[in-house]
């Protein structure tokens, strides 16, 4: 199997996964937690990066992806 394959079956249940602890972590409701990540650009850094995220631990990247919509606006801490 190459690795195009494995990121095609892996890639969007982790982007999920991520989207709902992060909204967990903050107490919001899935489609909040992904309309943050959006509209602060997290979720283009997860897509672009996905290759390393994955392999992180989760709490790692969740506390990187609040780093970035704090560098972009967003109020979350």
């Amino acid at each position: 199997m190459n690795d195009h394959s494995n990121r095609d079956h892996y890639y969007i249940p982790y982007i999920n996964m991520i989207i709902r602890s992060f909204a967990k972590r903050h107490h919001l409701d899935d489609i909040r937690g992904f309309e943050y990540l959006y509209q602060f650009h997290a979720i283009h850094y997860l897509e672009q990066y996905y290759d390393i995220e994955h392999t992180m631990p989760i709490e790692d990247t969740l506390d990187t992806l609040q780093r970035i919509c704090q560098n972009n606006g967003g109020q979350i801490s």
